[in-house]
Formats: structure tokens, C-alpha cells, sequence
């Protein structure tokens, strides 16, 4: 019965010790930081389609509707339009029919916008485009280049915010104190906000498209490894 008091008193004693830790302790801590940030411009996607009885009839109506579009697009203050992709393929009709070839390519309108909101003149343009047969894939609020890093920077600095707090804290409870910072890992991404599937094209008067984007979410994977030493 003794030895058994003795056990339990020692046992508590232990626990109630402060938990040792030994110079050069290395404390690897993972955390990740956010930001939400509007976006600063507003971009939009769109393609050029045709279907004919060859592939030269696709492309040459392919081609000149997209000089069209890009002449169109210059002509608004602040829009820059960039061509994506070009492509020619066949299908063969339901009714199988003779085989017919389509040629498409894609186009990307960007202009700078407060909050993402499109200009006036930027959604009156996409409903020229329409009108002109071109699909609209989709409308939306996006980040510059320069917004991206501005947003990376402070979703990096919250990760390092809370491995500060992380290190300090583990660093109080074992009685030390944070030293050196060995190692930094990040990884910083930039997540998309919605972006709706429109895939309309409209030969006849087009409405203008409404879009009020919402903030754009930033996200950065931070670790690092934190020597402890010595006492606080």
C-alpha cells in the first residue's frame, strides 16, 4: 500500500513539472494564411466558332470573325484582348449527313475595374460581340498581376502571424525561447472566384451581361523551422 502512495505521489509530481526541453530543440510549424481582397479587373472569355463543308471555309470565317472582334475590342478605351487557342475538328451531323469541319479559337477581353465591375463600355461591347455571333464563356472579377503578389504578400504574412504565435507559445510552455528560423517553405495560391458557364451566342440584339463579382481568395502554405534555446 506504501509503494503504491509513493507511485501516485510520484507520478503527480511529474506531471506537475514543467515539460523539459533541451538546447537546439527544433520546432517545425505549418500554418495558412488568407487574404480576401476585391478583384481590380474584369475579364471576360469568349469564343469564335464556325461549321462548314471544309476546313479552309471554317478557318477563313473563324479568322475574319475574330479580326472583327479584335478591332472592335481596340476600340474601347482600357480593353486588352488576347487570343487563345485555335483549333479544327470534324463532326458528322445526326442525321448522318455529309461530315462537316468546325474551327474555333478563344478570346480573352480584360480591363482594369474597381471592385471587378465591368464598364459600361467593356458590357456593351461583350453584347456587340454576341450579337456578332461570338459565345460567351464566362464574366468575371479576377486579380492583376500586381494585385496577385499584393494579396500572396499579406496571406503569406498572416501565416507567419500564426506561426509566430505558435512558436511562442510552444516556446513558453517548455520554458524556452524561440532563436533562429532554419527553414521557410510557402506556397501561395490564388483561389477562383465563381465564374457562371454562359456559352451564348446571339445573333439578335444582345442584353448587356451584369456581373458583381465577389472578392477574390488568396491562400499561403507557410512552414517553418524554429530552433528553441536557452531559457526565457
Amino acid at each position: 500500500m506504501k509503494n503504491s502512495r509513493a507511485a501516485i505521489l510520484l507520478l503527480a509530481s511529474l506531471l506537475a513539472a514543467p515539460i523539459p526541453a533541451w538546447a537546439g530543440t527544433d520546432l517545425t510549424i505549418a500554418a495558412t494564411g488568407q487574404a480576401s481582397v476585391p478583384p481590380d479587373e474584369a475579364t471576360a472569355a469568349l469564343n469564335v466558332q464556325a461549321q462548314e463543308d471544309t476546313a479552309a471555309k471554317a478557318q477563313a470565317a473563324v479568322n475574319e470573325a475574330m479580326a472583327k472582334a479584335l478591332a472592335a475590342a481596340k476600340a474601347v478605351p482600357g480593353v486588352r484582348a488576347t487570343t487563345g487557342g485555335y483549333s479544327t475538328y470534324t463532326v458528322t451531323p445526326d442525321n448522318n449527313g455529309p461530315q462537316k469541319y468546325v474551327a474555333q479559337q478563344g478570346l480573352q477581353l480584360t480591363q482594369p475595374a474597381k471592385g471587378g465591375a465591368p464598364s459600361t463600355a467593356f458590357s456593351q461591347l461583350i453584347g456587340d460581340l454576341q450579337q456578332q455571333g461570338l459565345m460567351l464563356n464566362s464574366l468575371s472579377g479576377d486579380l492583376s498581376d500586381a494585385g496577385q503578389r499584393q494579396a500572396q504578400q499579406a496571406a503569406i504574412a498572416d501565416a507567419l502571424t500564426q506561426i509566430e504565435a505558435q512558436a511562442n507559445a510552444i516556446a513558453a510552455q517548455l520554458h524556452q525561447r524561440v532563436g533562429n528560423m532554419d527553414s521557410l517553405d510557402v506556397n501561395a495560391a490564388v483561389s477562383p472566384g465563381p465564374r457562371p458557364l454562359m456559352m451564348m451566342a446571339v445573333r439578335e440584339a444582345a442584353p448587356v451581361p451584369q456581373s458583381a463579382p465577389s472578392n477574390v481568395q488568396v491562400t499561403a502554405s507557410v512552414t517553418a523551422k524554429i530552433e528553441l534555446s536557452g531559457a526565457p
